[in-house]
């Protein structure tokens, strides 16, 4: 609290000298039609040395305002607007410290903007029609910094802890080198792989292939593209780096990431230990130094500790409690003569995971509390291997194809034991449960995904087509080896179990999906589209005990057996698009067919269903605004089709329901974007709301010894709702210092219905989470940044014969970094979290320090030596607390506690245009 109220003082303080210093104002117009220039830039420079002090961009009306100006010092005021000649103004403010220049007509210029400004006077924004230009020499980063670094200091950019960008609340798509789609997908893959001082200029537009496929979107969902303008010597190099550290308790981590590209090539090779519960490579280090972004990321995971999996290949720190992985990998990608990108991706990646969990669970039903508690003990290890290809770009100048194969295989092993008791608190201890497993399990899959884009001569015709498909085999072999006690009477009853579980499921899917739009008038669309979805799933059970000896040889027929589905579905839809000044309406009406067969073996008669639907929907775009409704069908789960009971853990059996229907829904998206560039002040709200019919819940039912049995069934009347507000607003209080802050909230309410030993009654869940965030920077020497939330959750029940539920928790967040004195950065982090009424024996509270200090040193800053301290107040802990149907959920799992560690680091820049085959290069064989 101490540090917070001397950051509040400093603010204050800063914020106070800043409104003495002097100020300009005026009015940009044309000089002819007399009409205000908009996002004309104004910018002031020393006169001396036209060094940059500050600059503004003009208000729709055309007028400026330019504060925190020094007094007594020759200035030069720069207006400048894309095809207009250039304003400029020497002044100095000395006891007047405000000047109004009134109104300033600006001339068309017959050059460009370019041609006219002497280089030294380069404005740092340029608003040029669609585009917005800044100059990156006009903000100083340190000499080791990244693209990310600049990107932080444009006005109207920021950049999240992952390296997500948003530009003006807009989220960036992709980044651009030099106008070609070189460095993938993903904006990560430029921003923490290039350094800062190799781009010249840094461009920001609508991303114009989003738009072509979401004509329809709201310009606040359609998302930006960067492309980072070179500087002329820069067209060849290779870049990386590699690091070793060793702390205390036997911690380590070691790797290198190598990237190298000449003109249309580029190759990345990496490999990494640890076992420091994250991946050898953040997920920014393997989209940007790695480049594998390009060869298809079709799903990303990641934790809270830095664990990264990239499609379903661990790359570490995923899962639960103490991580070790290794791994290791390249990436190819090459621009063909013709324009398209070649890629090509090999990866290889193990984990071991080594858990300790405690879970509590409190079950209400009238006066009766159920508790469930397990510990378990487990060692989980993964092995995969990915391959994948890609090839996408330009056929012609009207269509282009975008084609991502990939193909994984993945071994896991697993041994776990859970220990597990259950009592009420009107009869007591009622069992207890020792459950040995190991598991065995092989999943091989493939995928694909093709899209064919073309646009006509007449304007507003196109024609989209995507594919996409899907194959996977998992094979899961498990061995349960289970004693379970009831006490029931004054005697206890001891069962025993033991078997092998061997499930086989196949799974392939494939989508087709066309859409078709033809201009009728100039405000009038016609939009046609068909989506077809096939699907073939099979789901084999074999259940075995032991026969005389130690095998697994005999079938128990009613645990076995083998459930395959066969299913179409397809949709055919028309609507009409309506465009007006700012207004945007497309309205819809799709026809769908599901055709499912469903055979259950030898238990169950086979179940052919047969339905059609008519879905509307409806898309209203009005300036900032923009409303989405629509309704769709969805078949339930296979898995929950399946009429054998899973009885692995057998104080929790699973039923499956051969007589579910598909469920239908009704959506409807609210979503409000404005942002206003010349106040630096965003403001987004969201709302959703999804109101379903045959939804599956699962209807449970509790014994008296303690044994709970859920089968899944259709019920109506299911809601979910959610809302969230965030507003973020951004000062700029001289050229030195600049702080920001945001309040929000999130809300989410669900309506389910419960159903426990017959007992039924619709359940509402009410979860309420403000938030604040902030952030402070001082000549990029002192940055602060945190962030505080609160979480209410409240559960009400229909029934009476539930208990009301109440769940709060909170959090602070809170992060510093000095760069002080010259080559030495200190950085500390602190987290704390509150949960409230956890369960005995479940710590409340948790507080995660981490401090380091790096030391930067060798030619052009290239080595850095980190010494850094995790958890110094040796208090982490991985606590969890949730509601969910008329249960309280605790949940504490081991997680890396207190160590120290020392972690050396040499980066590669090599941009100095020598060619790329030289001496130096050949180890590379390029």
């Amino acid at each position: 609290m101490r540090f917070i109220t001397i950051c509040i003082a400093f603010l204050f303080l800063s914020v106070t000298h800043a409104m003495a210093q002097g100020t300009i104002k005026g009015k940009v117009t044309d000089s002819s039609t007399k009409k205000a220039l908009a996002l004309a830039t104004v910018t002031i420079f020393k006169a001396a040395d036209t060094a940059l002090i500050t600059y503004r961009m003009s208000a729709p009306e055309g007028d400026f305002k330019v504060t925190g100006l020094p007094l007594n010092i020759a200035c030069r005021a720069v207006i400048s607007f894309s095809g207009y000649e250039v304003y400029r103004k020497e002044f100095t403010l000395t006891d007047n410290t405000s000047i109004d220049l009134g109104t300033i007509a600006l001339a068309p210029a017959a050059t460009s903007l370019d041609e006219v400004l002497v280089i030294a006077e380069r404005p740092p924004v340029t608003v040029r029609k669609d585009t917005i230009e800044f100059n990156a020499a006009s903000f100083k980063t340190l000499p080791t910094a990244l693209v990310e670094d600049i990107l932080k200091k444009l006005p109207g950019v920021q950049v999240d802890a992952d390296g997500n960008i948003t530009v003006n609340g807009k989220k960036v798509n992709r980044i651009m080198v030099d106008g070609k789609d070189f460095f993938g997908s993903d904006p990560k893959m430029a921003t923490r792989n290039l350094p800062a001082n190799i781009v010249d200029k840094v461009q920001v537009t609508e991303d114009k292939d989003e738009r072509e496929l979401n004509p329809d979107r709201s310009e606040g969902d359609i998302g930006q593209v960067i492309n980072l303008k070179l500087k002329k010597a820069i067209k060849k190099g290779w870049f990386g780096k590699a690091y070793a550290g060793a702390g205390t308790d036997e911690r380590y981590e070691g790797g290198a990431i190598v990237n190298l590209f000449k003109d249309t090539m580029q190759v990345s090779l990496l490999g990494f230990t640890n076992n420091l519960n994250r991946a050898g490579f953040s997920f920014n280090d393997i989209r940007s130094l790695g480049g594998f972004s390009r060869s298809g990321i079709n799903s990303l995971w990641m934790n809270g500790n830095g664990g990264v999996s990239v499609n379903g290949i661990s790359l570490g720190g995923t899962g639960d409690g103490i991580n070790q992985s290794t791994g290791a990998g390249f990436n190819m990608n090459h621009v063909l003569k013709n324009g398209l990108t070649l890629n090509s991706q090999y990866f290889y990646g193990q984990s071991r995971n080594d858990i300790l969990e405690l879970n509590n669970r409190q079950q209400f039903l009238s006066d009766t509390t159920l508790v469930t508690r397990s510990n378990r003990n487990e060692v989980l290890k993964s092995y995969s291997h990915r391959v994948a290809f890609g090839l996408k770009g330009k056929i012609d100048s009207l269509s282009r194809i975008d084609f991502k194969p990939s193909f994984v295989i993945n071994d896991q092993h697993s041994n776990k034991f859970t220990g597990t008791s259950s009592s009420s608190n009107i009869d007591g201890l009622l069992n207890t449960s020792n459950n040995q497993q190991n598991m065995d399990g092989k999943d091989v899959s493939y995928s694909h995904s093709l899209l064919y884009f073309k646009n006509f001569r007449k304007k507003d015709r196109s024609l989209n087509i995507a594919n996409s498909l899907s194959y996977g085999n998992l094979d899961n072999s498990q061995i349960n080896d289970v004693i379970n006690t009831f006490y029931e009477s004054s005697s206890a009853l001891e069962t025993y179990l033991n078997q092998l579980r061997d499930r086989e499921q196949n799974n392939f899917t494939t989508t087709l999906n066309a859409n078709y739009n033809e201009p009728i008038t100039k405000l009038l669309n016609l939009r046609l589209g068909y989506s077809g979805t096939y699907f073939n799933n099979v789901d084999q059970l074999g259940t075995f005990n032991k026969g005389g000896g130690s095998k697994y040889d005999v079938v128990n027929a009613n645990l076995s057996n083998e459930l395959s589905r066969e299913s179409w579905r397809n949709a055919v839809s028309a609507g009409l698009n309506v465009k007006y000044k700012k207004l945007n309406v497309t309205g819809t009406a799709s026809f769908l067919k599901l055709d499912i067969n469903n055979q259950f073996g030898k238990s169950v008669t086979d179940v052919n269903q047969r339905y059609s639907y008519v879905l509307p929907g409806m898309t209203v775009n009005w300036r900032e605004l923009n409303l989405n409704y629509s309704a769709n069908a969805t078949p339930p789960n296979l898995s929950d089709l399946q009429p054998v009971p899973d009885s692995t853990n057998p104080l929790f059996i699973v039923n499956g329901n051969p007589d579910l229907k598909p469920a239908t829904a009704h959506s409807i998206n609210l979503n409000y974007f404005k942002n206003i560039s010349t106040k630096n002040l965003f403001i987004s709200a969201y709302g959703f709301g999804n109101f379903r019919n045959n939804a599956v819940t699962r209807s449970r039912v509790v014994q008296t010894n303690g044994v709970q049995v859920t089968t899944p069934v259709n019920v109506d009347g299911v809601q979910d709702l959610y809302t969230n507000l965030n507003v973020v607003k951004q000062h700029k209080a001289n050229k030195n210092f600049q702080f920001g802050y945001g309040v929000g909230y999130n809300v989410n309410f669900n309506r389910n219905y419960l159903i426990v030993n017959g007992r039924k009654g619709y359940v509402k869940t009410l979860d309420i989470g403000p938030f604040a965030n902030g952030n402070i920077n001082w000549k990029d020497k002192i940055e602060w940044s945190y962030s505080y939330y609160l979480g209410f959750n409240r559960t009400n029940y229909e029934n009476d014969q539930f208990k009301d539920l109440k769940v709060d928790r909170s959090g602070l967040r809170t992060e510093l970094v000095v760069r002080w004195p010259k080559h030495i950065v200190w950085e500390s982090n602190l987290a704390l979290s509150k949960n409230s009424n956890v369960a005995p024996g479940v710590q409340k509270n948790v507080a995660l320090w981490n401090a380091a200090m790096s030391v930067v040193f060798l030619k052009d800053d290239k080595g850095q030596l980190k010494f850094s301290a995790f958890d110094l107040l040796n208090e982490n802990i991985s606590v969890f607390r949730n509601t969910t149907e008329n249960q309280i959920i605790d949940r504490q799992i081991n997680i890396l506690q207190q160590y120290f560690m020392a972690t050396f680091t040499y980066n590669i820049r090599s941009f100095k245009g020598a060619k790329v085959g030289s001496v130096t290069d050949r180890f590379f064989r390029f």
